[in-house]
């Protein structure tokens, strides 16, 4: 008895989502299923490729691939989703076109064909610096989802209009001026959604408050920023409702300097702290409606341990924080030491936080860290203290 191929007889709008879930090379390997499959790749909404050439015919057997699939492409489906991972390091080949025309080209026909979605890697070792970005991305007025990585943008960059933006992630982006990227986000008006991770400037030269005091990303909810290889204008987040900061601690000082006031926060996280009192304070202090507080010390080790001296104390500001009387519930202190500045932050916020819930600390450290925090006075009758020991090895 032959079994029903159930599969095939579902409509051709749900064997191309299906296929959607598939690399490309897969779904095109569906064409020789039967006449009913031959073409269905041709219309499927996501073009997802990825590969790392080792050699020079790994890489034109990729370029012939891709650019064949998107020459047999039926134009009458839109694509909206487009992901590239393509990695090659090869100094030898001498290319009859470069490989960044060629994905160039690519871009330009998906941004024609009203792609949603672009998640976007490539590099090229034969590349100086950063690999240049192409510019019909920055006028693609479809794209709601945007994440580079490994790319440089151009001081001579065409204006970046994204009008359906809501989702941006820089990773590994270069810019030649802190005011370029400005001038990338401004042009993002919608925008909810911002991470970043080592975005890097030529020249961090400061933004006048005349040039940048009516920027709002009015619409931005969620901000995850790395601060930790280079200086992020912090005013370019200030709407957010969360927050997520990563931190070196030679950068703090610097944004000491130049924290706006977050006046829709509610959820912070700083990572890798390491121990910068004061600029947690003036965060807090500017942070009016902060209700959920995560502090990770993150990159502890045994030499962290034996530093322990080095680090800053902390110290009772003179005026409690409004966020801490009125608003707080929950803190998260995790990679927790033991050391006396951590112990006096976290008895802090326990005696001021009024309407704190929940009180979580990961405990690396000292073993009766409980024992040290349990018995000190609390301002929230009802706040529930707990402590993970997890020792650090």
């Amino acid at each position: 008895m032959v079994e029903e191929d159930i599969i095939s007889t579902l409509p051709d709008l749900i064997l191309r989502h299906i296929l959607s879930f598939l690399e490309t090379k897969h779904a095109v390997t569906t064409s020789i299923l039967s006449k009913r499959w031959k073409n269905l790749y041709r219309s499927v909404p996501v073009l997802h490729f990825k590969t790392t050439a080792t050699d020079e015919a790994a890489y034109f057997r990729f370029i012939n691939f891709v650019s064949s699939v998107f020459l047999s492409r039926d134009l009458a489906f839109s694509v909206k989703t487009f992901h590239l991972d393509f990695t090659y390091h090869d100094y030898q080949i001498i290319y009859p076109r470069s490989p960044m025309e060629i994905v160039t080209a690519w871009i330009n026909v998906i941004v024609l064909l009203g792609v949603e979605c672009i998640d976007l890697c490539v590099e090229l070792e034969k590349t100086i610096g950063f690999t240049k970005l192409p510019i019909s991305i920055l006028t693609c007025n479809t794209l709601v989802v945007l994440n580079l990585h490994c790319f440089g943008v151009e001081e001579t960059l065409s204006p970046v209009d994204l009008p359906s933006l809501k989702i941006l992630q820089l990773d590994n982006i270069w810019f030649p001026k802190v005011r370029d990227l400005m001038l990338f986000l401004n042009g993002c008006p919608i925008l909810e959604d911002l991470f970043t991770f080592n975005v890097l400037f030529d020249s961090e030269e400061s933004l006048t408050y005349d040039e940048w005091k009516s920027f709002c990303l009015s619409n931005l909810i969620r901000a995850n920023i790395d601060c930790f290889f280079s200086h992020f204008p912090l005013k370019a987040v200030h709407n957010v409702h969360s927050l997520r900061l990563q931190i070196h601690h030679d950068k703090v000082n610097y944004l000491n300097d130049f924290i706006p006031t977050f006046h829709n926060l509610t959820k912070l996280e700083l990572n890798s702290l390491d121990y910068g009192w004061q600029f947690l304070i003036k965060v807090l202090n500017h942070s009016p409606k902060l209700q959920e507080l995560n502090i990770d010390q993150a990159h502890l080790n045994k030499e962290t341990w034996t530093r322990k001296d080095d680090k800053e104390n902390w110290v009772d500001p003179d005026v409690v924080p409004q966020c801490l009387s009125l608003h707080l519930r929950a803190c998260n202190l995790f990679n927790f030491l033991g050391l006396p500045g951590e112990l006096l932050l976290a008895r802090y916020i326990l005696k001021n936080a009024r309407v704190l819930q929940t009180m979580d600390i990961m405990n690396v450290g000292l073993a009766n860290i409980n024992g040290l925090i349990s018995l000190c006075p609390r301002g929230s009758a009802t706040c529930e203290l707990t402590v993970y020991d997890s020792p650090l090895e």
